[in-house]
């Protein structure tokens, strides 16, 4: 019994020795926990039997002991390493998708950029908001970690926030001191940043700062202005001294506005430049300076900006569309001449251009915003207003031309010959009076400015006339008459533009409705000193009623024929059984294109063709002569 006793404590060291070897052998397996060999005594008592000798040792258990072990350093940059409790808790593969844990950080990356173990195993993470937060902190809302390969790309420093405390009792720099880097008497302080290009490349920026002025009773606070520079070279800022210091340095005097010599401002294309406004572009008052040291106080909030105008967010709803008409003969199509007579249930959806908006931004007065016709959704109409209002507000508005300077220019139109020379106009070239007056506006109001898109009507206006002067020859009391030699030299027919008076004009709120149709008579072609005459006919259409409510339409004909009236109701068949339309041959093409009915236009009319036919275009298959009616 004694020999088996002994025995058992031979087998309890050799266990003991195992959990020490193993614990040995595992001193580099990373997250590996020790193990301990724990033993108990073998008694062989009963109830029965109080004292008895011990029957030797037992191996009760090995268990792992959780004290941390040591931290060290790796090449992996996934390696990790938990101080103090808790495991990594790691995914497995497949369809069971077991959740595991483990205090072995030794991580790598799979082909598809996921962080996981030596098996395979995905490792989770709690996922994050923009602002870097974690969002959810429960194992359910962990997600597998992964690498994406835009994380390691460089990225440009794009901002620097600096706190600094600057030296209060040094002196003010003085406005005609000239800025050198190199020399400590013309900065007050300086600061250093490392920041970094988009190669990833380290720079050093440095910012000087320039004392100029002490606190005041009416600004206590200090003033310093920036210089940066850039591993050298000075970054240009978007504010600038107003004054350059050379010029100020050489003659230092205040001009009547109370501006120093040598002040700098800005002109309608961004520059920079020593008068207050170009005049040869812009006009008085529309220059403005960059800004003057003793500006720089606290930023005063605009006022807010304020919109009226037809409401059209409802019409906008669920993705719908609304659209923009500025046609004159539109406008009752509109919801705003719905209103205006009262409609109680209006056809939703069209809207007028002209007006859209009144704008009133820093108490400037309302400004009326105009939006170019079409169909818009909600975004393409937000932006629609917006490039409007910056149009409207814009420094470039008016256009000003200096007289004898940039109020003319001409028109040459070059030939080549065939020896490889150009020639122009025979006679010299076409000279444009921008500053004369038109149709659109008078030679004053030339002369003191206009807004671009008048200034831009005004020039077609004017060059216009340039033309057909130099074309018709300079005699108003014939305005038909016609330059021969010019016409000759410039190698055209006639007019080369043309323009239509009216006789009246007719209200919007008094469109005509109906169809009718207008003869225009058109000058082209010359013989001699004279111009041939043509008819042209405009057909008008405006329905009341239909799909096409009060959209007028108006199109162009070369031909105008009347219908044999005897009987109206011709339109039948003839005896060959052709169906036919009976008109006067001279009056009409052999080979037309489309037809189209209107109704007669004076008294006594009817409108039983139009009802019949309609008043759209009508593709012609075939023309035949009538075998009833003689030359028709």
């Amino acid at each position: 019994m004694s020999f088996y006793t002994a025995l058992t404590g031979l087998k309890g060291a050799q266990t003991d020795i195992s959990t020490t070897s193993n614990n040995i052998a595992n001193v580099g397996s990373n997250g590996f926990k020790k193990s301990r060999a724990e033993f108990g005594d073998i008694y062989g008592s009963t109830p029965l039997q109080a004292k008895t000798v011990g029957g030797g040792t037992l191996t009760k258990s090995i268990t792992q002991q959780f004290s941390q072990g040591n931290i060290s350093t790796s090449s992996n940059s996934l390696d990790m390493a938990i101080s103090g409790q808790g495991f990594f808790a790691l995914q497995s593969g497949g369809i069971a998708a077991q959740t595991v844990y483990t205090r072995n950080g030794a991580f790598n990356v799979d082909d598809s950029g996921f962080i996981v173990d030596s098996n395979g195993q995905f490792l989770l993470g709690y996922p994050v908001d923009n602002a870097g937060v974690v969002s959810d902190k429960t194992l359910a809302g962990a997600n597998k970690l992964k690498l994406d390969s835009s994380y390691g790309d460089p990225a440009a420093t794009t901002s620097v926030s600096m706190g600094v405390n600057l030296p209060a009792g040094e002196p003010v720099i003085a406005s005609n001191v000239i800025f050198d880097a190199t020399d400590p008497d013309t900065y007050s302080a300086t600061a250093a940043v490392t920041i970094f290009d988009n190669a990833g490349n380290p720079k050093s920026a440095t910012v000087f700062y320039i004392k100029t002025q002490n606190p005041t009773t009416e600004t206590p606070t200090h003033k310093y202005d920036t210089k940066l520079f850039v591993d050298g070279a000075a970054i240009t800022p978007t504010l600038t001294r107003a004054v350059d210091p050379q010029a100020f340095a050489t003659n230092p005097v205040f001009d009547a506005e109370g501006f120093p010599t040598g002040s700098l401002f800005i002109d309608k294309f961004g520059n920079k430049t020593t008068t207050p406004q170009d005049p040869a572009y812009i006009l008085a008052g529309k220059g403005y300076k960059l800004y003057k040291e003793d500006q720089l106080g606290a930023p005063v909030d605009s006022t807010p900006a304020t919109l009226k105008g037809v409401s059209v967010p409802d019409f906008l709803s669920m993705d719908k569309t609304v659209t923009i008409v500025t046609d004159p003969l539109k406008f009752k199509a509109t919801m705003e001449y719905q209103a205006l007579q009262g409609v109680t249930s209006p056809v939703p959806g069209t809207f007028w251009g002209k007006d859209f908006l009144l704008v009133n931004i820093d108490n400037s007065g309302p400004v009326s915003i105009d939006i170019p016709p079409g169909t818009y959704s909600g975004t393409q109409l937000a932006q629609a207003v917006e490039i409007a209002v910056r149009e409207a507000f814009g420094d470039n508005k008016k256009v000003q031309l200096t007289p004898a300077v940039d109020n003319t220019f001409s028109i040459d139109l070059k030939q080549t010959a065939g020896d490889g020379l150009s020639s122009g106009l025979s006679t010299g070239p076409i000279t444009v009076d921008l500053q004369g007056a038109s149709l659109v506006a008078t030679a004053a109001e030339a002369v003191a400015g206009l807004e671009m898109d008048t200034f831009l009507s005004h020039a077609q206006v004017k060059m216009t006339e340039a033309m057909n002067t130099y074309i018709q020859g300079a005699n108003p009391a014939d305005p038909d008459g016609v330059n021969a030699a010019n016409v000759d030299s410039l190698g055209v027919d006639g007019r080369m533009f043309k323009k239509l008076v009216g006789g009246s004009t007719v209200p919007l709120t008094d469109i005509p409705t109906g169809n009718d149709i207008i003869t225009i008579t058109h000058k082209e072609g010359h013989t001699g000193a004279t111009l041939t005459s043509t008819d042209r006919y405009i057909a008008y259409s405006n329905p009341t009623t239909g799909a096409k409510n009060n959209r007028p339409e108006v199109k162009a004909y070369d031909l105008q024929a009347t219908m044999d009236k005897s009987n109206v109701n011709r339109y039948g068949v003839s005896a060959a059984g052709v169906p036919f339309i009976s008109v006067p041959k001279a009056n009409f093409s052999t080979t037309p294109e489309t037809v189209r009915f209107m109704q007669f236009p004076t008294g006594g009319a009817t409108t039983a063709l139009t009802t019949f036919f309609g008043t759209e275009d009508i593709a012609v298959s075939s023309v035949i002569e009538d075998p009833n009616q003689a030359a028709n």
